[in-house]
């Protein structure tokens, strides 16, 4: 389900929503004028709603409409709402221990979500980070995007880790990216 609040009486004229699958956070977006679309693929989403933003959608807004973007929507690799990766591994490991209802929105709710926003994005970043712990699972989620039906897009990043996972905007002390950034290629098209 998608919401948008009241237009903020003091000058912001970004236009926020965002989707919700029960308490999961499917999509976060945000438009603020004319321009190509992107599509912005993270670990799992924090409180940022239609009318909260986190530090995260704040260096968006500020680095999608500098860098000649109209809107972005963010989607994750898990749509679990927390702030805490350790909580989203929690939940995540619960699948193991029979909980199919986290398995199915993981699987069969928010997989076709970010493929299906992701292909219809002009553009596509990915920042999960060093935070993603389950890299059978990335492979699946990039794979999915990448193959099936046209189109397959480039995934786009701010940097990479160590390990050469995609840097997260918001990633602590040297690693935490300019707002100025430019973004490069992570990983071409198959």
């Amino acid at each position: 389900m998608s919401d948008f609040p009241t237009p903020d009486l003091f000058g912001d004229d970004m236009r926020r929503s965002a989707v919700f699958h029960g308490e999961n956070r499917l999509s976060l977006i945000r438009e603020f004028g004319s321009g190509p679309r992107a599509c912005v693929i993270g670990c799992n989403p924090s409180k940022a709603n239609a009318s909260i933003d986190d530090r995260t959608s704040r260096w968006w807004n500020h680095w999608f409409p500098l860098h000649g973007f109209g809107s972005y929507e963010a989607v994750n690799l898990y749509p679990f709402c927390t702030s805490s990766p350790a909580e989203c591994r929690r939940i995540v490991s619960s699948i193991e221990g029979g909980a199919w209802d986290v398995r199915d929105d993981l699987h069969f709710v928010n997989l076709p979500h970010v493929v299906a926003r992701a292909k219809a994005a002009d553009q596509v970043f990915v920042c999960w980070g060093a935070i993603a712990w389950d890299q059978d699972w990335i492979d699946r989620v990039v794979e999915e995007i990448q193959t099936g039906e046209e189109p397959w897009p480039d995934l786009w990043c701010w940097g990479v880790t160590s390990s050469g996972a995609p840097k997260h905007p918001m990633a602590r002390g040297v690693h935490r990216m300019k707002p100025d950034e430019p973004a490069r290629i992570w990983r071409q098209k198959a």
